[in-house]
């Protein structure tokens, strides 16, 4: 199958898609999350959609172990998160002490307050954003994360021309980056470095970047699941 880049640019499409997402959610606060979240969503998604041809580490295939990965990494997530300090939590404690210190005044700022979508006034918008919610967490997320840590950065850290690197290859720097960037990825640290290292280890078992796409989706959807459920949109 023909790809859409050349060697010099293999990264490209693992990386566009990521910087895309990460980009959007630089941009994005409580007042504008309801139309640039659905944006964000479309626009990583034609990106993947325009680099499909270069994904030749996707092979579809089922997996019980993945779909059991995926479930006990939320199990841990969810379990885990009263216990310890998330990332906001963690700048402002710092931004404190540093104050105390430099004899400045404390700050005034706060974490910013989880969005809730139940406050949209428009049962139209509600449902589309919320819909977009989940189509992003379940079908875009996975795949564009996947490509970025499991299938690229995993490998470029063992060899730059990671295309010849094959999938699953163990080292420990690979293995240490990844799982610490991925967890410093996330609000709820702890929880992202257990993630990133199962995943991990499910892609160095499998030798396959899908499974982990899949492990992926069914954490994702089940977190929606409980997020719709219980209504506890802090881990949205």
């Amino acid at each position: 199958m023909a790809t859409t880049t050349t060697k010099s640019q293999s990264w490209l499409p693992y990386v566009a898609p990521f910087f895309i997402y990460m980009a959007f959610l630089g941009w994005e606060t409580n007042a504008d999350r309801v139309w640039l979240y659905p944006a964000k969503v479309i626009a990583v998604a034609a990106v993947l959609w325009f680099f499909r041809r270069d994904y030749q580490e996707l092979r579809l295939n089922f997996s019980l172990l993945a779909v059991a990965v995926g479930l006990l990494v939320i199990v841990l997530w969810i379990a885990l998160d009263p216990y310890y300090p998330k990332v906001d939590d963690l700048f402002l404690s710092g931004k404190q002490v540093v104050c105390r210190i430099m004899h400045w005044a404390p700050p005034k700022n706060r974490p910013a307050l989880p969005f809730d979508p139940t406050t949209i006034n428009s049962v139209v918008q509600r449902n589309l954003f919320i819909g977009f919610r989940v189509l992003g967490a379940v079908v875009v997320v996975p795949l564009m994360e996947e490509l970025f840590w499991r299938a690229f950065l995993i490998r470029w850290l063992v060899d730059e021309d990671f295309k010849k690197v094959p999938v699953g290859t163990f080292t420990w720097v690979s293995f240490a980056f990844t799982v610490a960037l991925f967890g410093g990825e996330h609000q709820q640290w702890l929880a992202g470095l257990i993630c990133g290292a199962l995943y991990n280890w499910l892609l160095y078992k499998r030798k396959d970047v899908f499974s982990c796409v899949v492990a992926h989706a069914v954490s994702n959807a089940v977190l929606a699941a409980w997020v719709l459920a219980r209504g506890d949109w802090k881990f949205w």
